[in-house]
């Protein structure tokens, strides 16, 4: 069954603001209607724009609340008198487990409450209002256009783990280059010359050589020394290499997540039991199966519970234990007390205790 969720908001373009809001988290444009007093203000079911301009206005509006409120004169004069000051109307029709959701949506968007509005003798113009519409429950009203009979929905709410990763810095490495001088010594051997004039007495004859060197002779002889010649070359001597090198490892997050569990327990008809009334049972049926394994009861009290819970669900009831299984192991799982394959037999004796057999 489909109902629709309406809320009045102080303009059109709030109204379209909404409505595109709406689209973007997945509504479809022909499930949105927005009216409004100013024509091409809004697009409706069709694509085309709901118009209602003051020709026929009084017709026009009651005919659409009409449809929707079911023939509620209290509504259809709020909504009236907000569209004749300037507001606009945004209607959706969803599916009744969406209703609340699309509700809460319109109120976070600032939709006007129309029951505290109505309870309320002083306020008679919605669209001049200033108060915040987050006072209310829910703002939009949503009518059921099927049977009208009503429904209440408990969202279950989990959260998921979702990791992921980004990049910082740890720290680095800055290379310089500078020139640094240091002192040196090195050793080499030099020669040197030198001119010897020695004179010595001699008293012999005359010689033929003798008397052939009398005549003019100059001789020279010339001093040579070393000197050191200092001269460098260049060299490369070691290099240095900077680069980087990744590596990649596996690490694991652990962490914990919130699960919104709902429990129903039967208060009258059927057996007229609860878990609580066979507890004992499962105390004995521990002590006799789990005890010794160094286990405590609260350990596995969880799954004795969440097996007799299962075995008194209506929707099971004409279901045995293999068709659910399956489906039991998977909702275990997301609970976070253990294992199936550790606590499956203690589970299994709830559905037995509860189901007689």
């Amino acid at each position: 069954m489909a109902q629709t969720v309406v809320g009045l908001f102080d303009s059109t373009e709030e109204a379209q603001r909404v409505k595109n809001a709406l689209i973007s988290k997945g509504f479809t444009a022909q499930d949105i209607t927005v009216v409004a007093r100013n024509a091409g203000a809004a697009e409706g079911r069709t694509g085309s724009t709901t118009d209602t301009s003051d020709e026929g206005i009084g017709e026009k509006i009651s005919r659409f609340f009409r449809s929707l409120t079911g023939g509620d004169t209290a509504d259809e004069r709020y909504y009236t008198e907000g569209l004749s000051r300037g507001g606009a109307v945004v209607a959706v029709t969803v599916p009744d487990d969406r209703a609340d959701d699309t509700a809460d949506l319109l109120d976070s968007y600032g939709a006007k409450d129309v029951e505290e509005r109505k309870a309320s003798p002083s306020t008679t113009s919605p669209a001049a209002s200033t108060s915040s519409a987050g006072s209310s429950t829910h703002a939009g009203t949503r009518t059921p256009t099927g049977t009208g009979q009503e429904q209440v929905s408990i969202p279950v709410v989990e959260e998921e783990l979702k990791v992921g990763k980004r990049q910082v810095q740890r720290g680095g490495v800055r290379v310089y280059s500078h020139v640094v001088e240091r002192p040196v010594e090195a050793d080499v051997q030099l020669r040197e010359e030198h001119v010897r004039v020695e004179r010595r007495p001699v008293d012999r004859p005359a010689t033929e050589a003798d008397l052939n060197a009398i005549r003019e002779e100059t001789i020279e002889l010339t001093e040579t020394v070393e000197e050191p010649v200092v001269g460098k070359t260049t060299r490369v001597v070691e290099e240095v290499k900077v680069g980087k090198e990744a590596s990649e490892r596996k690490e694991t997050i652990r962490d914990t997540v919130r699960r919104t569990e709902v429990e129903v327990e039967e208060t009258g008809g059927g057996t007229g039991r609860s878990y609580r009334d066979d507890e004992e049972y499962f105390r004995n049926d521990f002590q006799t199966n789990y005890a010794r394994s160094g286990g405590t009861y609260d350990r596995y009290s969880p799954a004795y519970e969440y097996g007799y819970k299962l075995g008194s669900d209506p929707r099971y009831r004409s279901s045995d234990w293999s068709s659910v299984e399956s489906q039991a192991r998977t909702d275990w799982a997301s609970r976070g007390h253990g294992t199936w394959d550790e606590f499956k037999d203690a589970i299994r004796r709830g559905w037995d205790r509860v189901r007689g057999r």
